[in-house]
């Protein structure tokens, strides 16, 4: 844009150069683009999608009471997990850390509980790489990132067993009730 343009319309932003397309305000700095999440926010997507995850967990583990104790387990790790990211906050949530609560009454489906499941870990993943970024590429944000992003890739790919000879079935490993 040539100067005489820029002054017909000093609120049209400047384009430097069209194939980078950084464009900037009549004061000359870069004019934001998308929308900016502060820091407090991150923290508490990450402890909102903790707690969801862990919910879901408690939901799962009344639908598959063979492997109850194993998602009681990663349950109370979210937990802890939570709580750490709590403690790190230091902004006063002392009510995000409580454990959660057993399942009252009938429990999510199955499908939608393991949704809810991989949905709270994405969200919690996301924060964290939020926090990472927010604090320069902080190693502590960025490996609990790292971790929870692959707990959720374990989620999403279901585990297939050996095919057992004369069965007839598959080997994918289903929830209860669908065998």
């Amino acid at each position: 844009m040539s100067d005489e343009q820029q002054l017909i319309n000093p609120d049209k932003p400047i384009v430097d150069d069209p194939a980078k397309g950084i464009e900037r305000g009549a004061d000359g700095d870069p004019v934001r683009q998308g929308s900016l999440m502060i820091e407090r926010q991150s923290y508490e997507r990450v402890i909102e999608g903790l707690n969801i995850a862990s919910d879901a967990a408690m939901h799962m583990l009344k639908q598959d009471p063979e492997n109850g104790r194993q998602w009681r387990f990663l349950a109370g790790n979210l937990d802890k997990v939570r709580r750490a990211c709590v403690q790190q906050a230091g902004l006063g949530l002392t009510m995000r850390e409580k454990e959660t609560a057993e399942v009252r009454g009938d429990p999510m489906r199955w499908k939608l509980a393991r949704q809810r499941f991989r949905e709270g870990l994405i969200q919690a993943a996301g924060g964290m790489r939020q926090l990472a970024t927010c604090f320069r590429g902080d190693l502590w944000w960025s490996t609990c990132a790292t971790e929870i992003e692959k707990l959720e890739l374990n989620i999403r790919t279901p585990k297939r067993t050996p095919m057992l000879p004369g069965l007839g079935r598959s080997g994918l490993i289903l929830p209860p009730g669908y065998h």
